[in-house]
């Protein structure tokens, strides 16, 4: 069963009940039994874990999703039992690069939850690419020059969390280049 996620354009729109002002967007389909959801360009496939928290952020749009809200609907059972309140952010880290195909940022709202944030194409690639906090004006892009740096600390054999710290960098970001680059190190020896 499908289940569409409207985020209207102009005619009828959604009204924020914040500021009451339209809110132009998408539409998403969200299908639960294959725990896709598709833009009508992208489809992009989540973890059934994943997939819920990515339609409660979709559901809540444009207000904010806060923790223990995704928490109740996605992790409680039936005795209001669950696995640890930090997996809420986990699941975030793990569905933002997602997110981003779809064209949707993930934005932090700092000790309280998040919101969705629909992103232009530079945005949405920088923070696929590097694997990164979603703030706007805050992406930190990879550069050459850190290309060179983090190749300097693989050849002193530096593993990637060491890295990261010495980098002072995101450590999924420095994790992702490491191995491409250990890849291309151990392809040129050959």
């Amino acid at each position: 069963m499908n289940e569409a996620i409207h985020a209207p354009a102009a005619p009828n729109a959604l009204i924020c009940p914040c500021c009451q002002q339209a809110v132009e967007g998408r539409e998403f389909l969200a299908d639960p039994a294959t725990s896709t959801i598709t833009n009508g360009a992208i489809t992009v496939r989540f973890t059934p874990r994943g997939f819920g928290v990515a339609k409660h952020l979709i559901d809540a749009f444009p207000r904010m999703a806060t923790k223990d809200a995704i928490y109740d609907a996605i992790f409680c059972d039936a005795i209001g039992d669950g696995p640890e309140m930090k997996i809420i952010d986990i699941y975030i880290c793990k569905i933002r690069p997602a997110m981003a195909e779809l064209g949707l940022v993930i934005e932090t709202v700092w000790g309280k939850g998040w919101r969705l944030v629909e992103a232009d194409a530079t945005q949405a690639n920088a923070i696929r690419d590097a694997g990164i906090h979603s703030l706007r004006g805050r992406v930190q892009r990879w550069s050459p020059q850190d290309d060179e740096t983090l190749m300097d600390l693989i050849r002193r054999r530096m593993k990637p969390a060491q890295c990261a710290s010495i980098m002072r960098k995101p450590y999924m970001s420095v994790e992702r280049r490491y191995k491409r680059l250990e890849a291309s190190l151990d392809g040129g020896a050959a």
